[in-house]
């Protein structure tokens, strides 16, 4: 049974071990590269190590669980400095660069950590600020215990209510609106705000099935049966989107109730669990190569079975592990980003910003509001005619703006916000608890720009709240 507990011992020895690690790597890239003065980029790359690890681990050691702006400074190093270290002698590669088409400029390497640097350094000063701020709650910073017994105010119309939103899911799906190759006309049309209203909807009813599966305890047949075929439904639903995503952190929304409920993971899990996600990456890149010589989803899915079984063990354990550090590597596109901010018209000075306090409209009342194809705009200036949406991560789309002092102000906002959520006064609320959680997968995912992750925090908010109020009832005071 594995339980994610971090003693003192365990959090002294977690860091000597990995900072001995980058240490060792320092000292051999030092060693070998030659084409540029790296001296000065590995001081960069430490101190952000430090900024990004250390705080991480002291508040899964000191809270019991990392904070939601420790999950940013995580990522950071698994997106970012991680891959410079793990590349920085090949820069020099084509393969290294974007798609394998664009070479690294080496001259911005040293000028894309700085950037990196001052922003961890401003997430750092802020939560100091707040967490002294609120120092007589300090130890409840990260608590995510639910004050009180929450059931279902009534099963049988949630149930149904649940199933219908995933057929109307499986409708977008399957009429191309939603899903790999979606339509982004509709996606970022007029009526794009009803239709991520729906997207909501099918994690989210998944999500309430494991609260109540394993906090709440209800253990009617009814719901178990209904909670087997939910799971099953979502399943099939993340594969035939062909978003990988979807199930990936479909895994973190089940596990964050499991672990909330004190119970640990089985050894047994783990190994069918990585088979799963082992097999993952060569299934849906092959559906989506399928995807673009059918229109038949169905066919497309018994392609990629066939090509995924056909694969030998080997090779599908090599593709897959290069596909997710392929996702995982984002140096390369912030690093692009830097250098041609010049040349960026699309976002500039957080002009967009004054749009927040209406981003909640419908844009059939406010045509003017930003749309988020920020990513196509950055694709043109990269390969155009390459169909993808690359991302800078919040360091990129912030530096985009306007250079250095973007990249303070986005991450001064976004860690303001994320504090702000951190200490809110209504702790222990099934609105909390789901709004927290939902916050805390946006907050891993660091490929997002500011403006936009706080607008869907407005949504987010209005949603999850009438949700939580519909849906569930207090029954029983702790």
């Amino acid at each position: 049974m594995i339980k994610f507990k971090l003693s003192k011992t365990n959090f002294i020895l977690l860091n000597i071990f990995i900072f001995l690690i980058i240490i060792i790597r320092s000292i051999y890239l030092y060693d070998v590269v030659k084409n540029r003065e790296i001296f000065f980029e590995l001081i960069m790359a430490f101190l952000s190590s430090f900024f990004s690890l250390f705080p991480f681990t002291l508040s899964w050691y000191k809270f019991g669980r990392p904070r939601l702006t420790d999950w940013v400074k995580f990522s950071t190093f698994l997106y970012l400095i991680f891959n410079y270290y793990l590349v920085s002698d090949k820069f020099h590669l084509k393969d290294v660069g974007i798609y394998g088409e664009v070479y690294v400029n080496i001259s911005y390497i040293y000028d894309t950590l700085v950037v990196i640097f001052i922003g961890l350094l401003t997430i750092n000063i802020i939560d100091l600020v707040f967490l002294i701020i609120n120092f007589k709650n300090i130890k409840e910073t990260a608590s995510l215990n639910l004050k009180g017994n929450y059931v279902l105010r009534n099963e049988k119309v949630f149930i149904y209510i649940s199933i219908i939103f995933m057929l109307l899911s499986y409708f977008l799906l399957l009429t191309g609106v939603i899903g790999y190759g979606g339509d982004e006309e509709v996606i970022t049309g007029t009526y794009s705000f009803l239709i991520q209203i729906i997207s909501y909807f099918s994690p989210l009813f998944y999500f309430t099935y494991v609260i109540i599966k394993f906090l709440s305890g209800n253990n009617s047949k009814l719901f178990s049966n209904s909670f087997k075929l939910y799971n099953v439904l979502y399943i099939v639903f993340g594969l035939i989107a062909g978003m990988k995503g979807i199930l990936i952190f479909g895994i973190v929304l089940f596990l964050i109730p499991f672990l909330a409920s004190g119970r640990g993971i089985p050894v047994k899990v783990i190994i069918p669990l990585i088979l799963f996600l082992m097999i993952l990456y060569p299934f849906n890149n092959n559906y989506r190569e399928s995807l673009t010589k059918t229109d038949s989803k169905i066919v497309a899915m018994q392609i990629a079975a066939v090509k995924t079984v056909n694969i030998d063990f080997s090779g599908s354990l090599n593709e897959n592990t290069n596909s997710y550090s392929d996702r995982i590597s984002m140096f390369s596109y912030l690093l692009f980003s830097i250098e041609k901010e010049n040349d960026w018209n699309f976002y500039k000075n957080m002009e967009r910003f004054v749009y927040l306090p209406v981003s909640m409209i419908p844009r059939v009342f406010i045509p003017s509001k930003p749309i988020e194809e920020n990513g196509v705009q950055l694709q043109k200036m990269i390969v155009n005619g390459v169909k993808n949406s690359p991302t800078p991560t919040v360091y990129g789309w912030a530096y985009l703006e306007g250079g250095v002092i973007f990249v303070f102000l986005h991450i001064a906002i976004l860690s303001i916000v994320l504090n702000i959520i951190q200490f809110l006064p209504f702790k222990g609320s099934m609105f909390y608890f789901i709004f927290y959680s939902q916050v805390l997968i946006k907050s891993i995912i660091i490929e997002q720009d500011v403006y936009f992750f706080i607008a869907t925090l407005f949504q987010m908010i209005f949603v999850y709240y009438f949700f939580s109020k519909i849906f569930f009832k207090k029954v029983i005071s702790k």
